[in-house]
């Protein structure tokens, strides 16, 4: 290949996004986890062998835990900071599952805005985008986010049909 191409190559390596770093984890037995930060599609890891890491709660050497429903991990705060570079990165992870929540109890049309649970996923999307309180810190805005992704599986927050 012309020395050429790869000076073209090269001129466009700074433009690439920066990619977040997958998250590591050592399992009770010994094996390792590893979550993919851009699908959060967990992976088994024991030897050679890697394979998709099943449904359920798995616990790690730390005492921790890991959750994983149809093979996509309900990410942790560690993982979370594995994968984030900046507060404001942070605070904007935290919003999509309360716009989630909003739209899931609200309605698309907005037809269920007088509900107890619309009010109330109101104010948990309020409180993740830090509207409520400036001086929230972002750390504070992810667990709102987590309890965003929480209130979706909530029988309380009942779909707006």
């Amino acid at each position: 290949m012309p020395l050429r191409f790869y000076w073209v190559l090269l001129s466009w390596l700074p433009l690439a996004p920066v990619m977040a770093a997958d998250w590591q984890g050592t399992l009770s037995d010994g094996s390792h986890v590893e979550v993919d930060a851009a699908t959060h599609r967990a992976w088994h890891r024991q030897g050679d062998r890697v394979e998709p890491l099943w449904d359920g709660v798995h616990q790690l050497q730390d005492g921790s835990v890991v959750i994983v429903r149809h093979g996509i991990v309900l990410p942790t705060q560690q993982m979370l900071e594995t994968w984030m570079r900046s507060p404001e990165e942070k605070s904007r992870l935290a919003t999509p599952a309360c716009d989630d929540l909003v739209k899931q109890v609200c309605g698309e049309d907005n037809r269920c805005a007088t509900s107890q649970p619309c009010g109330l996923a109101h104010q948990l999307r309020d409180m993740a985008e830090g509207k409520l309180d400036k001086g929230t810190d972002p750390a504070a805005r992810v667990r709102t986010g987590d309890q965003c992704r929480e209130a979706l599986a909530n029988p309380f927050f009942v779909r707006c049909d």
